[in-house]
């Protein structure tokens, strides 16, 4: 299923409309007021509400074009499958329109029936080249218009159709070839990016426990009153700060992973929603 520009500006408008009221509420309901010199929020509870707000307003988006990006990777896995048939039907001495006729009977994902879409259209009258034309623009993929492109060539050029179809079948399957191989390769440094997460969060923690903590209630404890270090702010401000730390963290690097390993910061988000819930998970377990 793919979800179109229309779609996904609902989707976003929608969630980003409740994801902004959860997270403006502890400014609604008095939990949160700005003051100096913290300015940011000093409750847990309160950051803890904005962070479900983010998650809130991310979540319905990621998961909407997490599926527009199946849908897409569907299509230009699907392509060189669908070529080297028709090719194989072709050289078998079929049509070429006989031949997409007969493809689009099999299963070839989101293609199989935008195929036959293209095919009603050529019988209810359109041209060859204005059928597979709608086809490239209803898929919207460069993969697939370089495919209607080989395909309206292949059937103007006639006796040398083969060569066109064949060169076109090399073309995909090496385009394929390197897309895989790519996907393959970068795939891991995914898992570098959860892992370096949970590192910063884990090293926050630590130096908020083992250090911060310890160094506020040492100067009360040893000069009975006196400030050791006269300026040091509310424990809990160092808190915050650790915690939007590591939120930002979560945000920004679910996104490069998506950029990484799926080549699209859109296919991140799903990245970010899930170390964000890690982080607001862990953060708070960890503090108590």
């Amino acid at each position: 299923m793919y979800f179109k520009r229309r779609h996904r500006v609902m989707v976003w408008s929608l969630s980003s409309a409740v994801g902004g009221l959860v997270l403006l509420l502890p400014l609604l309901t008095g939990l949160y007021t700005p003051e100096a010199p913290y300015i940011i929020p000093l409750s847990q509870k309160a950051n803890n509400i904005m962070a479900l707000g983010l998650v809130i307003a991310l979540l319905p988006p990621a998961l909407l074009e997490y599926t527009n990006h199946r849908w897409e990777r569907e299509v230009d896995r699907n392509i060189p499958r669908l070529l080297r048939d028709i090719t194989e039907s072709v050289s078998s001495g079929v049509t070429l329109p006989r031949a997409l006729e007969e493809a689009s009977r099999r299963s070839y994902g989101p293609l199989s029936r935008e195929m036959e879409h293209a095919l009603a259209e050529f019988i209810l009258g359109a041209s060859w080249e204005e059928a597979l034309t709608s086809l490239a623009d209803r898929l919207n993929r460069p993969s697939a218009r370089r495919l209607c492109t080989i395909l309206i060539e292949a059937h103007q050029v006639g006796g040398r159709m083969m060569e066109v179809l064949n060169s076109g079948v090399e073309l995909f399957s090496s385009l394929e070839e390197y897309r895989e191989e790519k996907y393959t390769q970068m795939r891991p440094y995914t898992v570098t990016v959860y892992i370096a997460a949970l590192i910063f969060l884990v090293i926050a923690n630590v130096v908020l426990h083992q250090f911060l903590i310890p160094l506020s209630e040492c100067q009360e404890i040893l000069l009975l009153g006196a400030p050791l270090l006269p300026h040091i702010l509310d424990i809990a401000y160092y808190r915050s700060i650790l915690f939007w730390a590591s939120t930002m963290e979560a945000l920004f690097g679910g996104l490069v992973a998506g950029k990484i390993g799926d080549g699209s910061i859109r296919a991140g988000l799903r990245h970010s929603v899930t170390l964000l819930s890690i982080t607001v998970l862990l953060f708070n377990a960890l503090a108590t």
